[in-house]
This record gives structure tokens, sequence and C-alpha cells, in this order.
């Protein structure tokens, strides 16, 4: 193995310069700044027998999440989190670290206790004016729920992939060459002229006849139907006409409780006073250091005793002044993210500081610091008998829609059976797929029944139904007269997109025989856009649409127009001047050129690496565990 990675590293120098993802990056993402997780225990996998455990999985997840609160703003949306699939990505980067640590490991590249220390020393968390407090240490493995060895092992693996990430680099080259073609590739831009030809404004151009829409009607029957329509009777079983019924004992109480204990749980909070003396963020550093110093006197004079409140009122410079500071009482989540390490750091009766955020250097007293907990049952009983009472009534009304369904089904008369359970059909119909008159699942429902049948009962709206076909009514085409007005419109959409099209089609060509765009589109009456001159990087955003508006550059010395087709239609693009850039700024611009290049083919190298590290590694996944992260779904395609 170590030989065929020593001849990959080598071959790496031979690939083609290509911008990834960038998977380095989220490797060496720092420890120092995950989330709060559970840490529930379980091996996630097994990489050439190695375990990597859920703790391991939930802290690099975590981490991803950081980074998303910092492009985001602070808020992560779940769904966001679902497009990004980082669920997987964390899982995925836990085993490529392993793989990679393995690999240094086996190259010799280890990581030395002192490397290690002054690592974690360094962690900007873990400091207090530029020095190491044990303290924020100690206080972060407890949030986190870590033992030292747990945070130090992984620590050393980011450490080892560190090591052999820097080693590939080192192997990487880029000419002068490269980095002059791509000064030329970015710097080179592009003068044009454009037209858009939206086939909903030439429809005008477009004419139909009542021969042109009886041909259409009669090729394209099929699109034109009225729906198969149904007629129903209902019962709605309401949930909440069964609650009298239902008397839940101590024993179901408990066992409620204990199955979502999520529900009761109380975060750790801090109760604290401030004082803020502001300072803009691009103040000049003279100016800083001003605040700051001042920061620090107030400070000392808060700690040798003075009142903190009645210092706030006379220093502070935040609205919550004239209340001596008072923040009242606090979770995570609710402070920009120095403040709220600070704080949740501080044991109650500290004053810590200054602490530097964006508005300014803060002094901050801690009254009160509650860790989280769980309300006891006690004090949450009646909210557990209301939720209990809500979710046996639940299932009380749906036993009793499918008893009397079951009744309906095995030859009950409906009404009798209705008239006993104190409730009245109702009927609706004719009712197609797109009917709004009853909820969506109980139209599904009906539509899915046979006639004089009963389907078993359905939620929607928070009742229960019981539908009852009572007649179904075929589908059949629509006359030309009943669909006069769509066939007309879909022909007309239909001639207009094609006349776009051939218009485009025609003007490419006119315009590569010498003819120019405006001249073409003066004929037309449609408006030529004139853009600035744009670079590879920058096309035009309103030719985004029609497709990738870079080919221009590439274009043949003897043609001088392209065409795009999107959804929205055609536009012709006429290129009227390339740009060089200015040879004279390739010297100032060639060092940045040349790391660009170089970070391009860091990225790519290690992720050719890990992919040939992968394929040579025995990984195994825990089915269950991996059920439980991603889903039944996600983990049958692992």
């Amino acid at each position: 193995m170590l030989t065929s990675m020593r001849e990959s590293i080598r071959s790496l120098q031979a690939i083609l310069w290509l911008v990834i993802a960038a998977f380095v990056v989220t490797i060496f993402y720092a420890w120092g700044k995950g989330g709060a997780a559970n840490n529930p225990t379980g091996i996630v996998a097994w990489v050439d027998g190695d375990q990597l455990l859920y703790h391991d999985y939930q802290m690099e997840l975590n981490n991803l999440l950081d980074s998303l609160r910092q492009a985001t703003g602070g808020t992560v949306d779940p769904k966001l989190v679902e497009q990004l699939g980082l669920k997987r990505r964390a899982l995925d980067n836990l085993i490529s670290r392993r793989l990679l640590a393995h690999a240094a490991s086996e190259m010799g590249l280890s990581v030395s206790d002192a490397e290690l220390l002054d690592t974690i020393r360094a962690i900007t968390d873990f400091q207090q004016d530029g020095h190491f407090e044990k303290r924020f240490y100690d206080a972060y493995l407890r949030r986190r729920r870590l033992s030292p060895d747990q945070f130090e092992s992984n620590r050393r693996e980011l450490l080892a992939a560190f090591h052999l990430s820097r080693l590939v680099r080192g192997t990487l080259t880029v000419s002068d060459a490269e980095v002059a073609e791509q000064y030329r590739l970015q710097g080179e831009k592009l003068k044009v002229s454009y037209c858009l030809l939206d086939p909903a404004h030439l429809e005008g151009q477009v004419k139909v006849d009542d021969a042109a829409l009886t041909a259409y009607h009669a090729a394209h029957g099929e699109r034109y139907l009225v729906g198969e329509q149904v007629k129903v009777a209902t019962l709605a079983f309401n949930p909440a006409d069964f609650e009298q019924e239902v008397k839940p004992t101590d024993d179901e109480l408990r066992e409620a409780y204990e199955m979502h204990l999520d529900r009761y749980e109380v975060p750790e909070t801090v109760r604290a006073r401030h004082i803020l003396l502001r300072v803009a963020q691009d103040a000049d550093p003279a100016k800083v250091k001003e605040v700051e110093n001042k920061a620090i006197e107030i400070l000392a004079q808060a700690q040798e005793g003075k009142d903190f409140a009645e210092l706030a009122k006379a220093h502070s410079e935040d609205t919550t002044a004239a209340q001596g500071g008072e923040l009242g009482e606090f979770h995570r989540g609710q402070m920009v993210p120095a403040f709220e390490e600070a704080a949740f750091a501080a044991r109650a009766g500290e004053i810590v500081g200054p602490v530097q955020t964006r508005f300014g250097f803060h002094i901050i007293q801690i009254e009160e610091h509650k860790e989280a907990g769980l309300r006891p049952l006690e004090e949450v009983k009646e909210a557990v008998r209301a939720e209990v009472v809500k979710e046996q009534a639940k299932a009380l009304a749906l036993a009793r829609a499918s008893a009397l369904q079951e009744a309906i089904a095995d030859g009950g008369d409906p009404d009798k059976l209705a008239a006993e359970a104190k409730l009245t059909w109702e009927t609706a119909g004719p009712l197609d797929a797109t009917s709004v008159a009853l909820p969506k699942p109980v139209v599904e429902a009906a539509i899915a029944t046979a006639a004089g049948s009963v389907a078993p009962p359905v939620e929607a709206n928070g009742l229960f139904y019981v539908v009852r076909t009572t007649e179904r009514i075929p589908s059949r085409p629509k006359s030309l007269e009943e669909a006069k007005e769509a066939v007309r419109a879909d022909l007309l959409k239909e001639r207009a997109a094609a006349l776009a099209d051939e218009t485009a089609r025609q003007w490419t060509e006119a315009i590569n025989n010498g003819t120019a765009l405006a001249t073409l589109a003066k004929g037309l009456g449609v408006a030529v856009v004139e853009p600035a001159p744009f670079t590879r990087t920058q096309p035009p955003a309103p030719l985004a649409a029609f497709g990738d508006v870079r080919k221009a550059f590439d274009l043949p010395k003897d043609r001088s127009a392209l065409l795009l087709r999107g959804p929205q239609g055609s536009a012709v693009v006429e290129v009227t001047k390339h740009i060089a850039p200015d040879p004279a700024g390739l010297e100032a611009a060639k060092e940045a050129l040349r790391n660009q290049l170089l970070t391009a083919k860091h990225q790519l190298a290690m992720e050719v690496l890990t992919a040939r590290l992968q394929e040579e590694a025995q990984v195994k996944m825990n089915p269950k565990v991996v059920a439980r992260i991603l889903g039944s779904g996600g983990a049958a395609e692992m």
C-alpha cells in the first residue's frame, strides 16, 4: 500500500488543474469550534479494523454546522442542512481523515506530544488575553461530554492528516506557462451585444385558424380530458370528542414522560450583567487599544469589589446601562459567539473580560449559571397528561373509525352504523383528483376505492374520515368546443417557440455572414442589449437562463455569433470585440495566480489520494448506526 501511495503522489503532478470542493479545509477545521452533543455510544464504521465512534461523527457534524452558521450569519435552516448533505459529508470526512492518518503513520509522519499540546494551547477559544486557560478547556470538554483522551486523540488524527496533506502539496508545482494561461483566462474580456427572443412576445405574430385547431386537437386529444370523477359519502371522527373517555394511569404518564425526555430538557443558562465600551470594527489600532485599556481599568474596579451595577450605569454604552447592565437569563445561541463562550465558561460570581465582539469590549458579571437538566415528572405532570390524553383520544378515534369501516365492509348497513355512532354521512361530488371540496387525502382515498366500497380511515386536518365511494364516473376526452381555449393556447405557444427558435438560427447565420445584430433586431422590434465587457467568471446575469455564454470566448475566428437555447426561449449573442488582459499586469499577479493554481491542484490531489486509499482499505459500515444518521435510504446507498 505504501509503495502504491508514493507512486500515486508522484503521478499527481501530471493531473490537469480542476477546481473542486474544498475538502482539505473541512479536514483541518479546528475541533475547538464544535457544538454540544449527546455523544451516544455506538460504532459508526470500521476502517482497516479501527473503530469510528458515534461521538467522533457527532463532533465532525458539529464542526460543519458551525462553519455553516458562520456563513449564514448564525442561523442554520434544517432544510439547508439536508440540501447540502452535511450528515453524509460528516461521515465521509470522518472516514477520509482516518484513512489519511493511517497513511501518514505508514510514512512515518508522527505527531509528537509537544506538537499536540502546542496546537491545543493555540486554540483561541481556550485563551484569555492570548494565554491558554485550562478552565476554558475543561469547560469545553464538560459541555460536549468529552474526555481529554477523546479530544486529544481526534486532534492528533487531524494533525497527522495535515502532515500528509503538506507532504502532498510539496510534490506539486505550477509552471510559468500555466500561470500565464490562467492570467489570460481570468483577465480576457468580451464585448457583446445580445437579443432575447421570448416566444411569449412573438405569439402576436402567429396566426391559427379553426382548421389548425381541429387538426391539433385531433393529434393531441389525449391532453384534453375530463378526468375520472367520483361521488362520495364521508363520516368524520374527531379525536377531541373522545378525550372524556380517556383516563391515563400514573404508569402511562411516567412511560410517556420517559419516551419524550427531550420535551422536558432545561438548557444550560446564564444570568448576567455587562458593561459595553463601544468601538467601531474599522477603528484604527490606537483607538481599539485605548478602549481596551479603559475596559481593563473598569474590570479591575469591579474585581476589587465596586458595585457592578453602578459601574455599568456610569460607563456602559449599551441600552442596558440604566438597568445596571442587566441582561437577564439567556441560553446558548442568543448572544454573539465570543460573548457567549466567555459567559458560559465562567462560574457564578465571576467577573470576566474584556471580551471583544463586533460591538466593542464587554465586561461580564455572571450572577447565576445553571447547568442543563430535566424538569421532573411532578413538575410537568399535567402537560404530560394533556399530551397522553390527546394521543390516546386520537388512537381511540382511529379505532372507532376502523371498526365502523370494517363493519360496513362485512355487509353492515352504513346508515344504521353511522346513526349508532351518532354521526351523519356527508355527501360530495362529482370530484376529480384536483377537487378541493374535501381534503386531499379524502379525495385520493375516494378515487382509489371501487364504487360501493368503503376505504380504510384516512387522516386529514386532525380528523379521521371513513370514505365511501358511491359512484364512479369514467374519464372522457373533451370535445374541441370544450377544450378550444386550451388547444388555442397550446398551439400558439408551440408555434411561437418554433418561430423564436428559427428566427434565432437565421440571425446567427446572418451575423456570421456579416449582418449586424442591431439591423436584424430592428426589423422585429426586439431590444438589443449591450452589457459592459465581461470576463469568463462574471458573464451577464440575464443570459444565464439561456445557456453558457462563456462559449463565446472560444468561437472560431470566422464566426462571431453564439446561439443559446433555454426554457425561456433563445438568445442570440454577437461578439463585437475580444479584449486581451494587459501583459504588464502578469508580473504583479503571478504569485497570487501560482498559489491559486497550487491550491486547486492540492485539493484535487487530496481527493484523488483519498479515493485511492479508500479503494485499497477495508471500510465497513455499521448499518444500524448509519441508518440512524442518514435514514434508511441514505444507509442503503453507502
